[in-house]
């Protein structure tokens, strides 16, 4: 573990009373530091600088410390156990359920959630293809990014048919007593490789008991742009995502 890491995560966990909470503090922490310094080295930013600059987005270290030592109160050290134990419980009650009757207590029909494909909708056209990298934790919720693609949605009554940049989303977490990560509550803004910004909107699609799984997209993305630059969440809880097209956007 670097240092800028090693000494944020001491800080966070210098106020968290119960062991357990503080080894998965260290772990989630680390994770995310991780991934969001990877993403700021893509940009062509230093490692040092880097990760500086992914302590500094997540801030104040004693502050988190104190909201998660709230969430495992040293008055109940068996609690988080006792609700793991239960957890996995009504997981597997739940799942043979859903086999048996396709229902359950979770009300999902598998483990694993349909994995999203590009286009996103069957009736659009695929553009430029693309890839994307990234990802990291919001909200101690994992977020990871498969695929990317610049698609034409068709002709529609409500809204004509436009370009649209597309990334497939994932979400995982291991609380079981957690819902999902409602994605479309997830701010995200970008830049591209023209310097336009705007705004990207996040949406779920399906949802297994610890999975997620869903789409970002940008609407009329700036032609002649080929790289993007995707922040998603709020200050101090943020990841970041790099797209690469194939080929610069197209004029509409």
């Amino acid at each position: 573990m670097c240092q800028p890491f090693e000494q944020f995560c001491n800080q966070v966990c210098s106020v968290i009373r119960q062991p357990l909470a503080k080894r998965l503090a260290r772990e989630e922490l680390t994770a995310h530091l991780e991934d969001h310094a990877a993403a700021l080295e893509e940009q062509g930013i230093p490692p040092k600088e880097a990760s500086i600059q992914a302590v500094e987005a997540m801030g104040d270290p004693y502050q988190i410390g104190r909201q998660l030592d709230r969430c495992h109160s040293s008055l109940f050290p068996g609690l988080t156990a006792l609700f793991t134990v239960l957890g996995i419980m009504l997981l597997l009650v739940s799942t043979v359920a859903s086999g048996l009757h396709h229902t359950g207590l979770f009300a999902h029909s598998s483990l694993l959630p349909p994995v999203c494909t590009l286009p996103f909708q069957e009736n659009e056209t695929l553009v430029v293809s693309g890839s994307v990298s990234g990802g990291g934790t919001i909200g101690g919720y994992r977020v990871a990014a498969k695929d990317a693609a610049l698609v034409r949605t068709p002709d529609d009554p409500d809204a004509p048919s436009h370009l649209e940049l597309q990334v497939t989303l994932s979400t995982s977490h291991w609380q079981l007593w957690l819902d999902n990560l409602d994605l479309y509550e997830v701010p995200g803004t970008w830049i591209d490789s023209t310097g336009a910004t705007g705004t990207a909107t996040c949406y779920s699609w399906l949802d297994s008991p610890l999975t997620g799984t869903g789409y970002l997209k940008i609407q009329d993305p700036t032609p002649g742009a080929q790289w993007f630059t995707i922040t998603l969440g709020r200050p101090g809880d943020q990841i970041m995502l790099r797209i690469d097209l194939e080929e610069e956007v197209p004029a509409s």
